[in-house]
Order: structure tokens, then sequence, then C-alpha cells
């Protein structure tokens, strides 16, 4: 269909193969963005600790702790334990990222 002239006629067949292309760019799109952050795909919506949140970016428990107590993200804490919610950390993170902070 690339080198025919688009015309009345064949306009509904033009646009039923771009939305079937459509589709399949946007399965390879979520299928590349699952394999890339499976973390924050899975279930759990919340961090328990300082060495939860070192794994989940992927950094020290150290720098984990430093970011924690910059003030950087939000967190909870009942008794002892420590608790961050995925989606907020990562938007935390984002947003002192795009207002020139250090990339993790």
């Amino acid at each position: 269909m690339y080198n025919e002239n688009l015309t009345f006629e064949n306009l509904p067949s033009a646009i039923s193969q771009m939305i079937n292309k459509l589709e399949a760019i946007e399965a390879s799109i979520a299928s590349i963005q699952q394999q890339q952050c499976p973390s924050v795909i899975d279930t759990e919506p919340y961090i328990y600790g300082i060495d939860g949140l070192a794994k989940f970016l992927h950094v020290s428990t150290v720098t984990a702790q430093s970011i924690k107590n910059s003030g950087k993200i939000p967190y909870s804490q009942i008794q002892r334990t420590i608790i961050f919610d995925k989606h907020k950390v990562l938007e935390a993170l984002s947003i002192n990222k795009s207002k020139g902070g250090k990339k993790l």
C-alpha cells in the first residue's frame, strides 16, 4: 500500500493497516519497558527498609541511606520499619533530576 495513491476507496484498508502496525508498536514498547523496569511493574507497591531501597535503585546501602536522609524521597516509618512507595520514589527522583540533580 506504500506505493499506491491513497484514494477514498482504499482509505479503510489503509487505516486498518495503520492501526495494526500501531498495535504492534505499542506491544513492542510495553515488552521493552517490562524488560528494562521489572521492579516497577511487580505487584508489591512498597519497598521495605534501606536494603530494599538500595536494591530497587541499584545503589549501595550507604547511598540509599544518603538519599533517604537528604529528604529527596518521601517515606513512612512504622516503629523501626521504613517504608517507601515505589512510584513516589521514582517520581521524586525524576523531579530532582529534571531540576539539575545528580543522576543515580
